[in-house]
């Protein structure tokens, strides 16, 4: 009789061993608000003070494409900018040595303040702040490479994307790698000065920050808190420094979405849509489905290069945007467009609207969810609890129709 019981039960220890190992993440998982619409932000990062007539012409047109479609509830789609506040005054910083800054309300910037501001009225444009600056001016000045120093005297406006990767991060030292820390009282002063100047351009504190290159540290978000942020955009980690070969590390998380901080709430983005990297508008539906089956919002990363660059490869991701928002729609008529801080605020207050509230539907979430978990499904399936998972989710999709 022993014997016979013995595989069971070793099979029934294997596979509480797999969800105790996990139960950190599955629990996260099933607090994780699930939402009751499919979702879907385009969220893009680099505007403001850089290169000024392709991004007013850019914005332009980016806001006429927007204003073409709209989801169930009437509403136009989103396209959220990140906006960098500053640039290098090149000719300033030729004369004495020592670094200047042009700023986005400089008289220069007035076609590219007017076309975020036409975007904004048309709701098609909503603004979060990505930082003063896309690098940290200390760092930069420090940096001996010729071609830096070159690039920080240029005499129109640069553009932060041709810059190497690791410099492009303003929340650490980067002019030796690994990247060093700032100093505390550094950090403070940066942070109150671009929430006040966003504050000052745009008639209203930012509510939403993305780091720049998604690098930066637990003292950072603290600060933009007690400044009035409220959301923090993440890719689900943090990463607080550069390592040796450049590449972003220190990472703590991960996170999920609805998940608080240290006073802010993160919202993930899971996916890119970069057009100039290749990719269609099917790639960014595929991301739409697989996460409106998990419950979540579908956010997806792109940045102004795509559409000031090249005129050809413009062109290409303008038509690759509109063709996304055009098969999305025809795909899934439930389809709801919202910003960042919309979602945010519907989490925070776990608006029944927006948040399901059923038990079914989440436990079905919940689910599909665990195959996203990187190791548990593998771990399932070798085990065998992913066969009875599977066997779970026809009757608990059942339920979820009926309730």
């Amino acid at each position: 009789m022993n014997g016979v019981w013995l595989l069971p039960l070793s099979w029934l220890l294997l596979v509480v061993g797999v969800l105790l190992f996990f139960g950190r993440d599955l629990r996260a998982i099933w607090r994780e608000p699930v939402l009751r619409h499919p979702v879907m932000i385009i969220e893009s990062d680099d505007w403001g003070a850089g290169p000024v007539a392709a991004q007013a012409v850019a914005l332009q047109e980016l806001a006429d494409l927007l204003t073409r479609h709209r989801d169930m509830a009437g509403r136009h789609p989103v396209m959220t900018l990140a906006l960098v506040l500053a640039v290098p005054d090149g000719a300033a910083i030729e004369r004495d040595g020592h670094y200047h800054r042009r700023l986005l309300d400089d008289p220069l910037f007035e076609s590219v303040r007017k076309a975020i501001a036409r975007g904004r009225a048309a709701g098609v444009f909503a603004l979060q702040l990505h930082g003063l600056e896309h690098y940290w001016p200390g760092g930069l000045m420090a940096v001996t490479d010729p071609a830096v120093q070159a690039w920080l005297r240029e005499p129109s406006p640069a553009a932060t994307e041709t810059l190497p990767p690791h410099l492009q991060s303003r929340w650490v030292d980067a002019s030796v790698l690994p990247s060093r820390p700032l100093a505390e009282d550094a950090v403070a002063a940066a942070v109150a000065e671009e929430v006040r100047l966003f504050g000052r351009v745009f008639g209203e504190m930012p509510r939403v920050a993305v780091p720049p290159t998604f690098v930066w540290t637990a003292e950072v978000e603290r600060e933009w808190a007690r400044a009035g942020v409220e959301f923090v955009v993440t890719p689900g980690l943090r990463s607080a420094c550069r390592d040796a070969t450049g590449l972003p590390n220190c990472d703590s998380g991960p996170f999920r979405t609805g998940q608080r901080g240290a006073g802010v709430t993160y919202i993930v983005r899971g996916d890119y849509f970069e057009p100039e990297r290749g990719h269609r508008a099917e790639r960014a539906l595929a991301a739409l489905h697989r996460v409106s089956g998990q419950g979540r919002a579908c956010l997806l990363e792109t940045h102004r290069s795509n559409f000031i660059g090249d005129p050809a490869v413009a062109a290409d991701a303008a038509k690759e945007i509109d063709r996304l928002f055009a098969m999305s729609l025809g795909q899934n008529p439930a389809l709801r467009f919202l910003s960042t801080e919309e979602l945010g605020c519907a989490l925070r207050r776990n608006d029944p609207v927006w948040v399901e509230q059923r038990f079914a539907p989440r436990l079905h979430a919940w689910l599909v969810r665990m195959r996203a978990l990187r190791g548990f499904w593998r771990l399932s399936r070798l085990t065998g609890l992913a066969w009875v998972l599977r066997g779970l989710q026809p009757l608990v999709l059942s339920l979820s129709a009926r309730s």
